[in-house]
């Protein structure tokens, strides 16, 4: 199970990420995030009686994000490569070009010290592996050097 930090805490995450490319959304639990390649033939929006999210990886074509699957309440970044710096730009993109108001969400290969830039682009939580050190990932969250325009930093 991850640990996820959502608004500068440490929160109890209902959520699962399911890596079935075959899962479908129709059939889906509530509280899934399924790969945005399954909604790609949902034939009634919305998905009656669940909640559920999208993942997807930072090489994503910003076009296939349709208005339906920007009214799930989650978006999740995968993360492969911590060095890629597509997750900042991708981040921006989806929340001020497209306008997304849901839970945008990272997982994957991060580094710490990238965390409060990310925040800063629009990411509103992060799931850390549960060998992650997140006293310290914490830390660094509450040392960003500027607000975001998307969410403001509690430090309580």
């Amino acid at each position: 199970m991850a640990t996820l930090i959502k608004k500068n805490r440490v929160t109890d995450d209902p959520w699962t990420k399911i890596d079935d490319f075959e899962q479908r959304p129709e059939t889906a639990t509530s509280f899934s995030i399924l790969p945005i390649e399954t909604f790609s033939n949902v034939s009634e929006w919305p998905i009656k009686q669940k909640r559920l999210g999208a993942w997807f990886g930072t090489n994503i074509e910003l076009s296939s994000l349709t208005q339906e699957m920007l009214s799930l309440p989650l978006l999740c970044i995968d993360v492969e490569n911590f060095n890629d710096g597509k997750t900042f730009s991708l981040a921006m993109m989806i929340k001020q070009n497209l306008n997304y108001q849901g839970e945008l969400r990272v997982t994957g290969n991060m580094l710490f010290d990238q965390l409060p830039y990310m925040s800063q682009c629009g990411i509103d939580s992060f799931s850390l592996t549960d060998q992650s050190d997140w006293e310290y990932a914490l830390f660094i969250l509450k040392q960003a050097p500027a607000q975001s325009p998307f969410h403001s930093h509690s430090t309580d």
